[in-house]
């Protein structure tokens, strides 16, 4: 079973939940709505390990998944959206704690645990970013950082320092590899400089994705591909069929008579409302 762990509007994530689906692999959807609801959490450490139950009533129970993609960036708050300012808060902040928990206990192949500044996984500041990646060996343009420098600041920058013709790619980077590496050339319309890939390995370990999804904004120009920015929320939809690919060859083949990892009720698609 696999699951795709996300926000209601994340256009992407549906995408690979249902072409999770398309390909014959059991894939169930938990929005952060859905997760709001949840009928019981249950996390038990032991010497045996950490077990880490949610039940979602109609929706089932995810339990041990083979496969989790995690795309949750907002933590499951609905079920609070009404409540007094000072009960929201207090809820806001138990329900944030009970997801890093749970997502960090979860067993199996998960894509993408949390970071301490991010619940999708890791997440630097644009200046901590372009720091660990001219480290890595990608070329980073000049910026100016500031308190409220965003990401979208470095991706102008290096617009103005590639000059005309410059043209923005987005890479899509699963556990330090570049997906489609293939396909990056022809998406570029310019050839891939020798060291790329490695470097992006090299960044990918030093912001701690050694073992996550990330995404990296890329300008390119005369020759040269400027770093632009990283997101813990790649667009899965600029590489397609590539990471659904990708993510399943991480997943064990599924057995044709098993327990599921979340078990029999509706589809969680069916029980958002």
């Amino acid at each position: 079973m696999v699951v795709v762990l996300c926000d209601l509007d994340d256009t992407a994530a549906l995408w690979l939940h249902s072409r999770f689906r398309e390909r014959g692999r059991a894939s169930t959807l938990v929005t952060s709505a859905l997760l709001s609801f949840a009928r019981r959490r249950s996390q038990r450490l032991g010497r045996d390990g950490t077990r880490a139950v949610v039940d979602l009533g109609d929706a089932g129970v995810v339990d041990e998944p083979d496969l989790v993609v995690n795309r949750l960036l907002s933590p499951p708050v609905a079920a609070w959206q009404y409540a007094q300012p000072a009960e929201r808060d207090y809820a806001g902040a138990e329900m944030t704690a009970f997801a890093l928990s749970w997502l960090a206990a979860l067993p199996g192949v998960v894509r993408n645990r949390p970071s301490p500044t991010c619940l999708a996984g890791p997440a630097p500041h644009p200046l901590r970013a372009a720091v660990l990646a001219r480290r890595a060996g990608l070329d980073v343009p000049d910026a100016d950082f500031g308190a409220g420098t965003s990401t979208l600041q470095l991706l102008e920058s290096a617009v103005r320092g590639a000059g005309s013709g410059a043209r923005a790619v987005h890479v899509v980077v699963l556990d330090g590899r570049v997906v489609d590496a293939e396909g990056l050339a022809r998406r570029a319309g310019a050839a891939v400089p020798a060291g790329f890939a490695a470097a992006v390995a090299r960044f990918a370990s030093a912001v701690g994705a050694d073992d996550a999804m990330v995404g990296l904004d890329v300008v390119v120009a005369d020759g040269h591909w400027w770093f632009a920015g990283m997101t813990p929320m790649p667009d899965l939809l600029s590489v397609g069929e590539a990471v659904v690919d990708a993510l399943l060859a991480l997943a064990p083949p599924e057995p044709a008579a098993s327990s599921p990892a979340v078990s029999s009720g509706a589809s969680s698609v069916d029980a958002v409302r």
